[in-house]
């Protein structure tokens, strides 16, 4: 068994540094660019059984040529999405600490983790929910391409490799279009591969 994470190509939103979170913001011309990559990449493997995608526009957008490249269905699991930033989604991030200095992950550590914004979520319920939905997805046969989010995916590769919280979200990353890989065991085999893009 494999699982495949594969995050969401680009967006305006991303390319501006806004906040994007539960956002209904879809791929830009660049982000469509590398979900075609990525899907010829994943093609080219031959051996893609399962997509699971998380809900949200921007990666169904981009499971679907995915989807359409490898002959599978995608399945939607809103476990996948990025964090719910409550009423901080859509602000620039460029001095968003500066701001909100409490949400600071390396000032205030697990403290900033657990906090939860207005109408949001913290950081550690989005961790426990992305380990139930890849904990799903690794009991599939095969192997399985899950399209979610930057923060889920640092979030999942911290995990495995026994970083908390903070450490997964302020050491990690996974850049637009990029395939981080676990084995069967859960195991990383690559992290944030962009090679195909």
């Amino acid at each position: 068994m494999t699982t495949l994470f594969v995050r969401h190509g680009a967006t305006a939103w991303s390319a501006a540094g806004r906040i994007q979170g539960w956002a209904p913001v879809g791929l830009s011309d660049r982000g469509r660019e590398e979900a075609d990559a990525v899907a010829d990449a994943l093609a080219d493997r031959g051996d893609v059984d399962a997509v699971v995608s998380s809900d949200l526009a921007r990666a169904v957008e981009t499971a679907e040529p995915i989807c359409a490249a490898v002959g599978v269905d995608a399945a939607f699991d809103p476990r996948l999405r990025e964090r719910d930033f409550g009423v901080y989604q859509g602000l620039p991030s460029e001095g968003f600490f500066a701001r909100f200095p409490e949400l600071d992950l390396l000032e205030n550590g697990l403290a900033a983790a657990e906090r939860t914004p207005e109408s949001g979520e913290s950081w550690v319920a989005v961790r426990d929910r992305v380990r139930d939905a890849a904990a799903a997805a690794r009991d599939r046969e095969g192997t399985t391409v899950v399209v979610s989010h930057v923060n889920p995916i640092r979030l999942l590769v911290g995990d495995t490799r026994g970083l908390g919280v903070v450490r997964s979200l302020t050491e990690l990353s996974a850049e637009t279009g990029s395939v981080t890989e676990l084995d069967g065991d859960g195991s990383v085999v690559r992290v944030n591969d962009g090679d195909h893009l």
